[in-house]
């Protein structure tokens, strides 16, 4: 199972975990690109919704692709009270039913995992003059919990070859920076880097760990035997646990 693909496998956690982006963001990133609701935007990568509610609660109609059918399902029904239409299908292969362009493109926490040799120039040729490319990222400092500190020590000994040398932060914000710049159909425009504060119960930590692509992928056997090792860990935590997440915001207008 390819690690992009495994969040479809445990859908309702991901749903159950994974956070949503703050109100400041979305309001920042409205102000900056006037985006208005005119057009139906388009989001690559919805997932369960963690971002294209956040616009729909605004009034903003979305179509959203989402290549995994059980987040999908979740998108749908949750979101059954806004203006939103959902493809099944990865960005790679999705045809428009009609002709489709839009003004503003978003992804949150999802490009990165879409073909470099499609994504910028697809988004492109989706995107009317002088249209908008808006990429999130929520990107999380080293814990100083050791709980969870051992916790992933854990996961890298069961895949070993995905540790690798972890960026740091500030040169993953810069590679991305770059990686826009250096496309060739878009001008970065704005850039925000908004640190806050997310406050988490401990069952909900504990799910967050186990919506990563790193345990999904791994087979049962493993999983399970990691499971029951990180429960263990976790149980010694507080009830409420808060942690440092920044979100990284790039604005990028097509050439």
């Amino acid at each position: 199972m390819q690690r992009k693909e495994s969040f479809n496998h445990a859908a309702k956690i991901y749903d159950e975990s994974r956070p949503s982006y703050p109100d400041e963001v979305i309001d920042w990133i409205i102000h900056r690109t006037r985006v208005t609701k005119n057009d139906r935007l388009l989001e690559i990568g919805a997932g369960t919704g963690q971002a294209t509610f956040k616009f729909a609660e605004r009034g903003y109609k979305i179509h959203c692709i989402e290549m995994g059918q059980n987040l999908a399902d979740l998108l749908i029904e949750n979101g059954s009270e806004y203006d939103l239409t959902v493809d099944v299908c990865a960005f790679e292969k999705w045809k428009p039913k009609t002709s489709f362009k839009t003004s503003f493109i978003f992804s949150a926490t999802a490009f990165h995992w879409i073909d470099h040799q499609v994504k910028y120039q697809k988004c492109y040729d989706l995107l009317t003059e002088n249209g908008y490319l808006v990429l999130l990222w929520h990107v999380a400092p080293d814990t100083q919990l050791d709980q969870v500190k051992k916790a992933y020590d854990l996961l890298w000994e069961y895949c070993p070859d995905r540790k690798g040398t972890p960026k740091a932060n500030h040169q993953l914000k810069l590679d991305r920076k770059v990686e826009i710049e250096n496309s060739g159909y878009f001008v970065l425009e704005d850039y925000m880097d908004y640190h806050w504060k997310l406050v988490e119960n401990k069952e909900r930590l504990t799910k967050a760990f186990f919506s990563q692509s790193s345990f999904l992928s791994l087979d049962k056997e493993k999983q399970e035997a990691l499971r029951s090792k990180v429960i263990d860990l976790y149980q010694s935590l507080d009830d409420t646990v808060e942690a440092e997440i920044h979100t990284t915001v790039y604005i990028a207008r097509k050439k």
